[in-house]
């Protein structure tokens, strides 16, 4: 444990936040921020900013972790189906149509958070972030992003990495979707996973990490969105 580790421990119990929802800010998963609170990682700059802002925390406590923060941690190697860790590095992924427009950002960044083994995401619509619209996005009606939290998908989809729903288009087999389930409390369950095929019941889905096919209802599972794009932050 450190000063800094204390720190944020003791501000988020402080404000009644759970590492779970805390991690949902950042698209990571409750395990990243556990290690944040123990001492065994640190934010980098950009998330450590966002950290002071949301904790409220002494910008002189946070003071000593900046030059840890500038300098990249050693990677981290993750069994076949570890998906409670925040790597530390991500492998390159081709971002397409990069030429963002200048102006106001206006595509909203949902909240994720890991919510099982599964592979499964807990989605919050309340923005945590917005970001600029690609060419190709300019005249979408209500797009949205959100960071992908876990390696069911990798390495077709790697943790970490933003992805961005064009909600107009059609499933499409062959394709990366977001499954979305609605829960009562206005949240939303949802897989990231490739759609093999669509019948009247149910999406047949393929996970990479490990690698089955598998079935979710449509009754549940009523909402599919094509993943558009897929963005390194």
């Amino acid at each position: 444990m450190s000063e800094f580790s204390d720190a944020v421990k003791a501000a988020r119990k402080k404000k009644g936040i759970s590492q779970q929802a805390l991690g949902a800010h950042f698209g990571i998963s409750k395990s990243a921020v556990s290690a944040w609170e123990s001492g065994a990682a640190v934010p980098d700059q950009r998330k450590l900013a966002k950290l002071i802002e949301v904790l409220d925390l002494d910008p002189r406590t946070a003071a000593g972790m900046t030059r840890l923060a500038e300098n990249p941690d050693p990677p981290i190697h993750l069994a076949a189906n570890d998906t409670g860790r925040e790597p530390a590095s991500y492998p390159q992924v081709e971002v397409t149509h990069q030429s963002l427009p200048a102006g106001r950002p206006d595509v909203p960044v949902w909240a994720a958070a890991q919510a099982g083994d599964d592979g499964a995401l807990v989605l919050v619509p309340d923005p945590i972030d917005y970001i600029h619209r690609s060419e190709r996005m300019r005249t979408v009606k209500n797009p949205f992003a959100f960071y992908v939290v876990g390696n069911s998908m990798s390495p077709v989809i790697e943790h970490g990495i933003q992805v961005v729903i064009n909600p107009s288009l059609p499933p499409m087999p062959g394709r990366d979707h977001v499954f979305i389930q609605d829960l009562p409390d206005g949240t939303m369950k949802a897989m990231v996973k490739r759609l093999v095929r669509a019948t009247e019941k149910a999406w047949r889905v393929r996970q990479y990490n490990e690698p089955k096919d598998f079935d979710l209802l449509r009754a549940s599972w009523a909402k599919a969105y094509r993943i558009s794009e897929k963005r390194e932050d």
